[in-house]
């Protein structure tokens, strides 16, 4: 699971990598306000477990860009 946190907007980015029982891909991405209960989430497929783990990259590089840091990777 990775997070970022953007500490002058007090939001947040996370983005998983799972794989569902059948052995498909997801990405899951959520982000709102840190400590609101009204943020968004998004599920998408993906082919294989490297097009996600270059999302996720892709996704990391964006949320610096814009200002956030990442925190410690959780698990």
């Amino acid at each position: 699971m990775h997070r970022w946190i953007n500490p002058q907007t007090n939001r947040y980015y996370l983005a998983d990598l799972v794989q569902d029982l059948l052995g498909d891909w997801t990405l899951v991405r959520c982000w709102g306000a840190v400590g609101s209960r009204r943020g968004r989430l998004r599920v998408t497929a993906v082919d294989s477990e490297a097009v996600g783990l270059a999302l996720i990259a892709a996704i990391g590089q964006r949320r610096r860009q814009h200002g956030y840091r990442p925190e410690v990777e959780v698990g």
